[in-house]
């Protein structure tokens, strides 16, 4: 089973980039025209947002649970990636939360705890039941 980010990562960006074409839109209304307020709403679509669209970019790429049979394999991609490859006897807990909604764009937060505390906490991940049913099945399989 694999999991990776969710196409959910890009909504922030989506909703300050449509507030701030409703608020330039308006200030362009305006009569006299808000050029201020028109300035700034440019300024943030053609900086700001761009630069959220990057971000939630560079921090979906290479972000992965893959669960087989025998081992899990982690890739929590962003700025400063970190890989793990475990066998799952050194898996202690696969957990998942979903806030509203995410459940309603079926992402959710997964949470893998390994033997000797090292924790790994991925946000917005794809298909989480999946994984989690994934994860359950193959431990029973191995106890």
């Amino acid at each position: 089973m694999r999991s990776q980010r969710h196409w959910s990562i890009y909504l922030p960006a989506l909703f300050i980039a449509i507030l701030w074409s409703a608020i330039l839109i308006w200030a362009d209304a305006q009569e006299p025209r808000l050029e201020t307020i028109r300035a700034l709403a440019l300024l943030v679509e053609a900086v700001a947002v761009p630069l959220l669209y990057l971000r939630a970019y560079l921090r979906g790429r290479g972000a992965e649970v893959l669960i087989n049979s025998q081992s899990l394999y982690v890739s929590t991609g962003g700025f400063k990636p970190e890989r793990l490859g475990a066998d799952l006897a050194y898996v202690e807990a696969l957990q998942i939360s979903r806030s509203f909604l995410q459940r309603l764009v079926g992402a959710g937060r997964v949470q893998i705890s390994l033997q000797g505390g090292r924790r790994f906490v991925l946000d917005d991940m794809s298909d989480p039941e999946g994984l989690r049913a994934a994860f359950q099945t193959v431990k029973e399989q191995a106890l």
